[in-house]
């Protein structure tokens, strides 16, 4: 097994890490900020789900999104800039029933293996804050409980399990739901953590099979020659390499395009608020059809997340949307109104416009592999994406089939500034 330094120490890197050590590699893990997972990894809702991995490019997401773009407290924003279009059209193309049925399937595949791996993990002591007591849907009007119906019918299709409730059913099974709710639905397989101490805990058990994690340390720019990355140039200096992973998320983008690689992957905002816990909090993690808002009850606090808001790489907080999230949360929690917020959240989640991850060797660059652009589902598909990392590391065959997840699908190469410098052509992205 090859050293392997891996570019990004949010959850998707720790966990390539850990099992590249399991598999006996040499392994340093690079991370821009002071400490790991402190993006997404630390801020999304925690589930741990394959009935609620959908794609984010279908017929049904690119109708209702456009729906949703002119309410200012909806799900879904997008501020129109030109940057953004050359992904919207990517992301139209791919919203076709069959382009996103293909893309359904495979992420019911690689959640359920992750889904299995984390159960695993948490079978060995590594992840500790897993809780396997199922998911819970809430519908607040006659439309939700249609869409809840035919989603469930969707996913029995694809082997998945799950049960429709009436609004007495919902209620026994989570007594701090509101009784205004009209019903709802149950899924029992699925799980969910507290995302901030699986990654860390993780990184702990990395560190002892000899993982180097060294924060606060910038990848500037790779060193190429013959076809390979020799080195990085990094804010602490030149580091030389044999195997590099790129596992940055919404910060690949740039990286690959020094290399003369084109990952059309946008931040995706997302929110999160916390609320102390208060007696009548829900016990199951509970997400909210028609609000698209998610409670998950963490140790001391209930978190509400929520949004999908494409606007570049703007960090700022939206008060309108955080505004939502907690309407939705007291409209459906009625022992959390009125309760104080403890903190607010926002992140960027890296999503490719068909909705997959990036997975695999780069042509071009022998001993690049990519892991990156998991969207809002980089805590369940961690384990999964570990896994085939090391398969392609070691020569094996991949647990799944990588052809959709290829790294370069959406057109090979740009022209890196190397090679602007020295005057040679590449291909334009399609």
């Amino acid at each position: 097994m090859r050293d392997v330094v891996v570019i990004g120490g949010g959850v998707v890197g720790i966990a390539v890490a850990y099992e590249l050590a399991r598999a006996g590699a040499a392994v340093t893990v690079l991370e821009r900020e002071s400490e790991l997972a402190t993006e997404c990894s630390s801020g999304n809702a925690g589930m741990v789900s394959s009935t609620h991995a959908f794609p984010i490019a279908s017929p049904t997401a690119l109708m209702q999104g456009l729906r949703w773009m002119w309410r200012p407290d909806s799900p879904f924003k997008l501020r129109p800039r030109t940057h953004l279009l050359p992904w919207l059209a990517r992301f139209t193309a791919a919203s076709t029933p069959g382009r996103a049925d293909r893309a359904g399937a495979l992420l019911v595949q690689l959640t359920q293996l992750g889904v299995e791996l984390h159960a695993e993990l948490a079978d060995a002591g590594l992840n500790e804050s897993l809780v396997r007591r199922g998911l819970l849907d809430a519908y607040e009007t006659e439309a939700g409980i249609e869409a809840g119906r035919s989603e469930i019918a969707a996913r029995h299709a694809r082997g998945l399990t799950g049960e429709l409730l009436s609004r007495e059913e919902l209620l026994e099974a989570e007594p701090a739901l509101s009784p205004d709710l009209l019903g709802g639905a149950f899924y029992p397989d699925e799980a969910y953590c507290d995302p901030l101490l699986f990654a860390r805990g993780l990184a702990a058990a990395a560190t002892e099979l000899g993982v180097r994690f060294r924060c606060g340390v910038e990848v500037l720019a790779p060193a190429k020659a013959g076809g390979r990355i020799v080195a990085l140039e990094t804010t602490a200096g030149r580091i030389a390499v044999d195997q590099v992973v790129l596992a940055a998320g919404v910060w690949s983008p740039p990286l690959a395009r020094d290399i003369g690689l084109y990952l059309p992957i946008e931040g995706a905002k997302g929110y999160h608020l916390e609320v102390e816990s208060q007696s009548g909090t829900p016990r199951l993690p509970v997400y909210m059809m028609e609000s698209k808002v998610v409670a998950t009850p963490l140790e001391g606090r209930l978190r509400l997340s929520g949004t999908l808001e494409l606007d570049g790489m703007d960090t700022r907080v939206d008060p309108v949307r955080v505004g939502a999230i907690r309407r939705a949360g007291d409209h459906h929690f009625p022992a959390i109104r009125g309760a104080a917020v403890r903190n607010v959240w926002r992140g960027l989640r890296p999503c490719p416009p068909d909705g997959l991850p990036m997975i695999g060797r780069v042509e071009e660059l022998e001993n690049l592999l990519v892991a990156t652009g998991h969207g809002v589902g980089g805590t369940t598909l961690a384990p999964i994406t570990a896994q085939l990392v090391r398969e392609i590391v070691q020569g094996l065959p991949p647990s799944v089939d990588l052809e959709l997840m290829r790294p370069d699908r959406f057109r090979r190469l740009l022209p890196s500034r190397n090679r602007a410098a020295n005057g040679s052509q590449a291909p334009v992205p399609a």
